[in-house]
């Protein structure tokens, strides 16, 4: 573990507001892509009752608008991991959020079902493209001390977006509740961030990792300076890391057909992050959350009540998740969020069945739902995209993050699809205390497999695995 004096830490205090400044603009740009990945999932949830009456459309085919997105998202993940990884972060995130733009323009101005759906999963491709290339970007472009907040900082822009959705989808629908057209409002409104996002990636800089790992080590170097200014000493400890990078790709050139098993095994635990992840059952709340409070014995209307107070609990607890993620850590933060999580769920069945028939029984309900939102929120949301942009080795740390993303796009699908199905089946409590079981085992994988990353950089989490 690296000590640092008293004046390497003053210097290092003046070169974090320096480079803060940049990153934190260049950060907050491309995380527009974050927002729009919140938005687009988060709209249909108001918008689907008017797209339902305009179309006429039949379950089925609601189904369909609501998970075109979400199917595609998963290969849009695969894909953009893998072209980011050939032509670069910039180009792939400036791809994105073209992507984004004629998807919103298209929804908007769609006459059928069959074209809605189909503008729906070209947006999947750039939801599924973001959440993989964004963390990844932001983890490549920041410095060890502050990649957790960076990284973190997607987080909020995605349940920001979620919330954006739910309270335009609120304040139009109640405006125009006759007007059965005002969805193409709702879904055309993200054409705004992502022609702001299109502007703004003008200013972004290319990842200077990428560079060196493609040999074009002068220009990763050029890109340190620009980042860090005139920060001499932050410069040179930039610069060493990456130097070390064209040899690491040179030497393995000759082994390129064969991936090593080491690597493997790191994609299976990336890949399995993402399924501890989604199989905490957050998306069964997301999707489904206002039947859920119905269930337990709300009124209809608690569904709007909901929706807003969700989005409120989840920006709150994703800002306080970046704020202490590179404090207390990875591990600890992961392992406390499922823990909270866990307890939560279990909570819900056992309290439902005790308090069954009393007033107050859908009151502590949602309290209990808000808390494991908010654990969700602070601590397995943001940690997971944290460490699938951290602990993939550089050689191919795109195409794999690609992968883990894919297989938690796939988990997300499988937990909307078999939720109304699992409760039918065999009851809503019972579906929590499964949902509690992942998440208690997820337990055991961060904390027997996961290392800490917080503070290392890229280069020392590889070294890490490889020994």
């Amino acid at each position: 573990m690296l000590v640092f004096s008293d004046e390497y830490r003053r210097r290092e205090g003046v070169c974090v507001t320096k480079v803060n400044k940049k990153i934190i603009t260049i950060s907050l740009i491309v995380t527009i892509g974050g927002l729009l990945f919140g938005y687009n999932t988060g709209v249909v949830n108001g918008a689907l009752n008017f797209i339902g009456k305009d179309f006429m459309l039949t379950p089925i085919q609601k189904g369909w608008v609501s998970s075109s997105l979400t199917l595609s998202a998963a290969f849009g993940a695969v894909f953009g991991g893998k072209i980011s990884d050939m032509i670069g972060r910039k180009k792939t995130l400036r791809i994105i959020a073209w992507i984004y733009l004629i998807g919103a323009i298209g929804c908007s101005g769609s006459f059928n079902f069959a074209f809605l759906v189909s503008f729906r999963f070209l947006l999947g491709l750039a939801v599924g493209a973001s959440s993989a290339v964004v963390p990844l970007y932001l983890g490549e472009i920041s410095s060890a001390e502050h990649r957790g907040k960076m990284v973190g900082l997607n987080q909020v822009m995605i349940v920001g977006g979620q919330f954006l959705a739910f309270l335009l989808n609120a304040i139009l629908g109640n405006m125009f509740i006759q007007n059965n057209h005002i969805w193409k409002v709702m879904m055309g409104l993200a054409a705004i961030p992502a022609i702001i996002m299109l502007i703004g990636m003008t200013k972004v800089l290319e990842s200077p990792k990428w560079y060196a790992r493609n040999g074009m080590l002068d220009r990763a170097i050029h890109i340190i300076k620009e980042i860090y200014l005139d920060d001499d000493e932050m410069v040179k400890k930039e610069i060493q890391e990456i130097q070390e990078i064209p040899v690491k790709v040179v030497k393995n050139k000759k082994n390129k057909e064969k991936i090593p098993t080491w690597t493997i095994k790191i994609l299976l635990l990336g890949c399995l992050l993402g399924i501890i992840q989604q199989f905490s059952g957050i998306n069964s709340v997301m999707y489904y959350g206002s039947e859920i409070l119905t269930m337990y014995g709300f009124g209809a209307s608690a569904a709007l009540i909901f929706n807003v107070l969700n989005g409120v609990v989840s920006v709150i607890a994703s800002i306080v998740g970046m704020t202490i993620v590179d404090k207390m850590g990875r591990k600890k933060l992961e392992i406390s969020g499922l823990t909270i999580c866990a307890v939560s769920l279990i909570s819900v069945g056992v309290l439902s069945n005790l308090l069954s028939g009393t007033q107050i029984a859908p009151y502590i309900i949602m309290i209990i739902i808000f808390i494991y939102i908010f654990a969700f929120q602070g601590a397995i949301g943001p940690v997971t995209w944290i460490l699938i942009s951290e602990i993939f080795p550089a050689k191919y740390r795109g195409t794999f993050s690609g992968i883990a993303v894919f297989v938690l796009w796939i988990a997300n699908f499988l937990v909307g699809l078999f939720f109304p199905v699992l409760v039918n089946s065999v009851g809503i409590n019972a579906t929590f205390y499964g949902f509690a079981g992942c998440a208690l085992l997820g337990i055991l994988v961060v904390h027997f497999k996961i290392p800490e990353t917080k503070g290392k950089t890229l280069e020392e989490i590889e070294s890490h695995f490889i020994k």
